[in-house]
């Protein structure tokens, strides 16, 4: 006889966050249709760090997922997804619908054996649809919106069917963090570096490496390399990069560790590709 019967879980994961990763960048908050129907069905949301879960006061029912099959038939809860994180746009490889006219949709009627609410590995532009098809958008004004949530609890209902162990169902939504063009200047302040120095990988981080180290044509004494691949944010690195100088006579033997650790860069100074606006830069300043 159970009191209170899970129902499911929507739980947020960020790739950027690799120390924390129930940290939320999100709320997650019904509609208020969804909030009376669950109010008038003793259907209750906790939150967690990394989302929200449906539990149902089921008293003392000896079967109550068998006698919820009624109340959930034809049923499609709603849900909307807003911004706590200002910064969350820039460090996740998302833009914001909302100025095109359009708006993230998820869903639990996908096919997927992890339980996604979206169509691929990650939420991407192709769950992007516009507000005017979303019947229950809310347009009253206070509603931050960044993607809606719907729940078919008949379909909910068919997929629980079909787990080996009854238990809460988990559903996810996923977020690619996003990556960038690493581009380091080099301020020569002391007149050691004339070009002669590269920046080498440390640590986990030999899947990347830097072009040539170049002469600037804008910025007197100044020197820039530009890794050869995006690499993606993150809270925390398990790789970094020093700066290296060598005696060009030497073919680069000699090689001189001047800087051990490179700073990384920050989520918050992106800059776009002059030719090409998809490709992204993040430009670190260091001074030698």
């Amino acid at each position: 006889m159970a009191f209170v019967t899970k129902l499911f879980r929507i739980m947020i994961s960020n790739r950027y966050y690799q120390v924390h990763n129930s940290e939320n960048d999100f709320d997650i908050i019904p509609l208020p249709s969804t909030s009376s129907w669950m109010t008038q069905h003793q259907i209750r949301m906790l939150h967690y760090a990394d989302g929200i879960e449906l539990v149902w006061l089921s008293q003392n029912y000896d079967h109550p997922l068998e006698l919820f099959k009624k109340k959930a038939n034809g049923v499609t809860l709603s849900f909307v997804m807003t911004l706590k994180n200002t910064q969350t746009l820039n460090l996740s490889e998302l833009e914001a619908g909302h100025p095109t006219g359009q708006v993230y949709y998820l869903h639990n009627r996908h096919d997927h054996n992890d339980n996604l609410l979206h169509g691929n590995a990650f939420i991407s532009p192709l769950d992007l649809v516009k507000i005017k098809e979303v019947a229950h958008y809310p347009t009253q004004p206070g509603w931050n919106v960044f993607a809606i949530i719907d729940m078919d609890l008949s379909y909910w209902m068919r997929q629980l069917s079909k787990q080996k162990d009854i238990g809460v169902h988990n559903y996810k939504i996923k977020i690619q963090n996003r990556s960038t063009f690493w581009r380091y200047y080099l301020v020569d302040t002391r007149n050691q570096l004339n070009g002669k120095c590269k920046i080498l990988p440390k640590g986990d981080s030999n899947i990347f490496c830097f072009g040539a180290v170049k002469s600037s044509t804008e910025l007197p004494n100044t020197y820039y390399a530009t890794s050869t691949a995006p690499i993606a944010f993150c809270d925390k690195y398990d790789y970094f990069f020093s700066l290296a100088t060598f005696d060009k006579s030497d073919t680069g033997k000699n090689e001189k560790i001047l800087l051990e650790k490179l700073p990384y860069p920050t989520y918050d100074s992106i800059k776009r590709d002059k030719g090409d606006k998809k490709k992204l830069y993040s430009d670190i300043v260091v001074y030698v």
